[in-house]
């Protein structure tokens, strides 16, 4: 008897982590996960008037990526979310053109231009001052910065320089304007292959951004094992290696790895990994439709409560419900065999 009590704490975690997972509970799951990031979507430009990646473009990118699943999601919030970022700078679109006045600087460009190809915006003088201002503040060596340090978001000159790449190009127009986009991803292509990466942030935005740049296969494919060699025997990925499994860092690399990886390039083992790591976020999913992540973040600005789960850990643990949830929606609702 005594033996046998031994091993019902093992027995219980195997059968925890060998869950059945089923359409229905992936369904369920996006669904919990929309209601959180749409109610914190819509409350957050009665709170601030300042746009935000982790209350605007993430939120957006879970409905996304839940409509292209196939579930219902608030089409008017889009549409919401990007009037309020447009009403935000549009009486300041000289100076940004001019690579001054935003803060977050490239960063912020990068993720505002993300927010706009998710709302379905087409390209016209607002997007060409974004594209202008990216173009100012690359940094001589190629790559584009961070104004200021705010993990896990804001502090990958990698991600950024992602950001700054795809988005430029996403949006380019006019023959003037896409010469000088041209050359300033001609000059970002040399750092981005020589980045040393440290944080999940930093690997999962050198794969994306060698994806962006068309580079040989070989370079894309050792990006990728390395995302998929950083996985965890939980199923997740973590911020740091020094740090535990989490919904954002889980999140963020279930999605690059879905969206970079070709069907036919998706062999058992990679289809093994997506589904481990689905699993951990249906796991770990509170019963609220959120998921917890603690902030390591300092304080640069006073706390406000936007009204969303979990107090002060609240803006990094919508940013990690938004990831979660577009994860789960990219990777579809059944279960990858």
């Amino acid at each position: 008897m005594k033996k046998l009590l031994l091993l019902l704490p093992l027995f219980f975690v195997l059968a925890t982590h060998a869950e059945e997972e089923t359409p229905s509970k992936v369904r369920r799951a996006i669904e919990g996960g929309l209601r959180i990031v749409q109610k914190g979507a819509e409350n957050y430009p009665n709170n601030r008037d300042c746009f935000s990646c982790h209350h605007q473009t993430l939120p957006m990118l879970a409905m996304h990526d839940a409509s292209e699943a196939g579930i219902s999601i608030d089409e008017s919030l889009m549409k919401d979310q990007v009037q309020f970022i447009r009403d935000l700078f549009e009486d300041r679109l000289d100076s940004i053109t001019a690579g001054k006045s935003l803060g977050g600087r490239s960063l912020t460009a990068g993720y505002l231009l993300w927010s706009f190809e998710l709302g379905g915006m087409t390209k016209d003088n607002f997007s060409d001052a974004f594209v202008s201002y990216i173009l100012h503040q690359q940094k001589e060596e190629g790559n584009w910065d961070v104004q200021t340090n705010r993990p896990p978001s804001e502090e990958s000159k990698i991600h950024t320089s992602y950001l700054a790449i795809y988005y430029m190009d996403h949006f380019v127009r006019g023959a003037d304007l896409e010469k000088k986009v041209k050359a300033a991803i001609a000059k970002a292509r040399p750092w981005i292959v020589t980045s040393k990466t440290h944080s999940q942030e930093d690997f999962n935005g050198k794969y994306k951004a060698l994806i962006a740049l068309d580079a040989p296969a070989q370079e894309i494919k050792a990006a990728r094992h390395e995302l998929l060699k950083r996985q965890r025997e939980d199923g997740g990925w973590s911020q740091l290696p020094e740090m535990e499994s989490d919904a954002y860092a889980t999140g963020q690399t279930l999605h690059a790895l879905v969206d970079g990886t070709p069907v036919s390039e998706r062999d058992p083992a990679f289809r093994m990994a997506i589904n481990r790591a689905r699993s951990y976020l249906l796991r770990t999913q509170k019963k609220d439709g959120s998921w917890f992540v603690k902030s390591r973040s300092k304080p640069i600005q006073k706390f406000f409560d936007n009204g969303d789960p979990h107090g002060k850990d609240q803006f990094i643990s919508i940013a990690a419900t938004s990831w979660a949830t577009a994860a789960l929606a990219k990777s579809g609702i059944t279960k990858i065999p």
